[in-house]
């Protein structure tokens, strides 16, 4: 999404609603694909990553680390209803403004505003899995502290998002969670269950 959105794609921050759909409706097959990638098979992707790591690192029973996977459990169906509700959404913006409806605009408002809402303006769900996973590592001495550490930098960053009047938050937390994401998935990768580091 970060690719379509800032490289192949510039819907107009400025100029009229109407001129927005218009640019949207040309790029609909693009925005599809981009809402599809971004939060459906995302969606799908990280329900293997909550389930795996919550198993992972499942070393004795913890109230936290399962607090930490309802969390990330939750954001598994944000991320899907953001993908169904956006494609749904888009769909029908589109076909309203090729009729020439005036209640595109409308749609166009409730669109961006469930969607982004639910799927990414703020985000404070994937930041408390993250940040509570997080806690539990270092609680819990697996995997590297520097990593753990690192996540609770970016589970905070993703809690941060709650304060709308700094958009850039969300940007920081988008890029520094793929960071994150690499990193984990490497830890996991080459330190055997059950083992400390």
């Amino acid at each position: 999404m970060f690719l379509i959105y800032g490289v192949l794609l510039s819907i107009p921050q400025s100029g009229t609603v109407s001129n927005k759909i218009a640019y949207i409706a040309a790029q609909q097959s693009m925005l599809s694909l981009a809402n599809i990638i971004g939060y459906l098979i995302f969606g799908i992707l990280l329900l293997v990553s909550v389930q795996a790591t919550h198993a992972r690192l499942k070393s004795t029973s913890s109230y936290l680390l399962n607090f930490a996977t309802a969390f990330g459990l939750i954001w598994v169906v944000l991320m899907m209803c953001s993908g169904m509700m956006a494609l749904v959404g888009l769909n029908t913006m589109v076909n309203l403004f090729s009729q020439g409806s005036p209640h595109a605009e409308t749609v166009f408002y409730v669109y961006t505003t469930v969607v982004n809402g639910l799927g990414g303006g703020i985000e404070l769900v994937g930041g408390m899995w993250v940040l509570m996973l997080s806690v539990y590592g270092l609680k819990t001495a697996q995997l590297s502290k520097l990593l753990n550490l690192f996540g609770v930098v970016v589970g905070l960053v993703g809690v941060l998002t709650l304060i709308q009047a700094l958009p850039e938050l969300k940007d920081a937390f988008g890029l520094s969670q793929i960071l994150w994401f690499i990193c984990m998935g490497f830890a996991l990768l080459k330190t055997p269950a059950g083992n400390k580091q």
